[in-house]
């Protein structure tokens, strides 16, 4: 075996081996790991609402024990049916290294990881598949490697769709105020009263999101741990939000009447700390904010969000790999 060809595992998500999850919890590769893990536990924990299909795996690519640096490899969660949502969340410990003069290595790791992934699908031929959540590294990586990744409609005129990826202390989270830590609280004369997204509200949310890709299908949004607020003279929900297959704060918003009342936080502090334990018990939550998204930023720095790194989506040409020589 040559020193650069590499192991390939493969995993149904409901048996992941411990020793995988303990190497994405381990430093220094966790919380830059925290995507894949959070939609491997996702899938496991979902599993009887739909979190995973026959088709779902996660892919483990790394060296063999004889290689100089074993400790280089690339761990994701595969599902290519799932199309227009996110089909691949990849980690690669690349995100915390350097690619130096072994660039050739971390070329060899992904182009074999991405090769596993397209040949789990048997139900004909993919061109094109969402990779999400991709490390600003990893990404220059795979664009420099040859791979045909394109930008997603969401980016528009931009040079790409990058997100701040935020991350918050579950412990580090400020109270909610002005009675929102009740069931039911008055403003302004106004009651309101917690609830979870429900079926008749599915059209209301997604008629206020320009993302039309991942997570957003009416089943998931189902599916995911979901919070709105709803007036209580009607019941209408005048603010939501989810956390999302990788466990991530997603499509917060607030009616325009209502803004300004603090909703906002309190949706996005409630659902991280009393639904984030259903993913795993690790007290860490995750946000991706658009870069140019400065009033969503300025939301997550003041219940403690830190900007940590960078991430985005994109399309992969799987037929580019084709050309791709090592």
């Amino acid at each position: 075996m040559s020193p650069l060809s590499p192991i390939v595992e493969t995993h149904r998500p409901t048996s992941v081996p411990p020793s995988l999850l303990s190497l994405l919890y381990s430093k220094p590769y966790f919380p830059f790991s925290l995507p894949v893990l959070r939609r491997i536990q996702f899938a496991e924990k979902f599993a009887d609402r739909g979190g995973c299909t026959s088709h779902s795996r996660v892919v483990h690519v790394y060296h063999h024990p004889g290689a100089r640096d074993p400790d280089r490899f690339v761990t994701g969660y595969v599902d290519l049916s799932k199309g227009p949502e996110t089909q691949v969340w990849l980690f690669c410990s690349l995100e915390i290294q350097s690619g130096g003069e072994e660039g050739r290595v971390w070329d060899g790791l992904l182009l074999r990881f991405f090769q596993v992934a397209e040949g789990l699908w048997e139900g004909g031929r993919k061109k094109k598949i969402l990779v999400g959540s991709i490390h600003e590294m990893v990404r220059k990586r795979m664009i420099n490697l040859g791979m045909g990744l394109e930008k997603t409609a969401l980016a528009g005129g931009q040079e790409w769709e990058f997100d701040y990826k935020f991350v918050f202390r579950v412990a580090d989270l400020p109270e909610l105020e002005g009675g929102m830590s009740d069931k039911r609280w008055e403003v302004e004369g106004r009651e309101f009263y917690w609830d979870e997204v429900r079926k008749g509200d599915v059209g209301l949310v997604k008629s206020r999101t320009a993302i039309d890709r991942q997570e957003m299908c009416r089943a998931t949004l189902l599916m995911v741990p979901s919070l709105a607020v709803r007036l209580g003279a009607t019941g209408e929900a005048v603010g939501w939000g989810f956390l999302g297959l990788d466990g991530t704060l997603m499509s917060l918003h607030v009616e325009e009447p209502y803004r300004r009342l603090g909703f906002g936080k309190a949706i996005a502090i409630k659902l991280m700390r009393e639904r984030l334990h259903e993913y795993g018990d690790d007290g860490l939550g995750a946000a991706d904010v658009w870069v140019e998204n400065t009033k969503s930023q300025g939301l997550c720095r003041a219940i403690g969000g830190k900007p940590s790194w960078i991430v985005s989506w994109g399309i992969l040409d799987l037929e580019s790999m084709q050309n791709i020589k090592l």
